[in-house]
């Protein structure tokens, strides 16, 4: 439970969410750090987006500037493909947690296309992790 506090308070002060699976895959190996790495990556983006909802609203939906517009109306046109490619590139960056919650997009639909795309960068994350976990604790 600390450790997905700590994630959630991290990314919120825009810590890259990788740092912290590193983290808790070197203290939870195997499958359980798998687990509580996806789960905390979720309790995350979750809160983000909650948390910037309340403070700024939909404030994407009011830029007037035309491209900005044409990514926005793409966004909630297809709201879960787009969650999904998002995370898929870019994980848990806070830069997208934000944009997805300024967006005019239904937070179901950010949570189906965050929770398909997750599983594979988890995974994806904890093989090159552990392949490359000596390297970079030599390096540290």
């Amino acid at each position: 439970m600390l450790f997905i506090l700590m994630y959630t308070i991290g990314t919120l002060m825009n810590i890259p969410g990788f740092l912290f699976l590193f983290v808790g895959f070197l203290v939870y190996p195997g499958i359980s750090g798998i687990l509580i790495g996806y789960s905390a990556s979720v309790v995350a983006v979750t809160v983000h987006f909650f948390f910037v909802r309340a403070l700024a609203g939909e404030a994407l939906t009011e830029i007037k500037k035309p491209f900005i517009r044409k990514q926005v109306r793409k966004l909630t046109e297809s709201p879960i493909r787009t969650t999904v490619l998002l995370r898929l590139i870019f994980y848990v960056s806070p830069p997208v947690n934000y944009a997805l919650a300024l967006s005019s997009i239904k937070w179901k639909h950010s949570l189906i296309g965050t929770l398909l795309a997750f599983p594979i960068n988890v995974m994806f994350n904890y093989t090159w992790m552990m392949f490359a976990k000596d390297w970079i604790l030599d390096f540290l």
